[in-house]
């Protein structure tokens, strides 16, 4: 019986974890709003792997040829640099 209880704990502990890293903001989602706050082409986005909140890393090549790295908040799609 204990054993049925944890491996349905286990079980739910993933299927919401799941759950939880689909909500919010996409990765094309965070390229758009990358893309309307900084000029210049995106060159790879990425959803940071991490236990914590979802978060993308979006790297940019500038006018100029500086190359910039930014982030969103995968939860609200909010921008934000490190």
């Amino acid at each position: 019986m204990i054993k049925q209880c944890l491996l349905i704990v286990v079980f739910l502990f993933a299927v919401s974890n799941n759950v939880a890293w689909s909500a919010g903001v996409g990765v094309e989602q965070a390229v758009k709003n990358v893309k309307k706050q900084y000029s210049g082409k995106v060159l790879k986005a990425e959803k940071i792997k991490s236990k914590g909140p979802k978060v993308f890393k979006v790297k940019l090549l500038l006018p100029g040829g500086r190359v910039k790295n930014v982030f969103v908040d995968g939860a609200t799609g909010q921008v934000f640099e490190p």
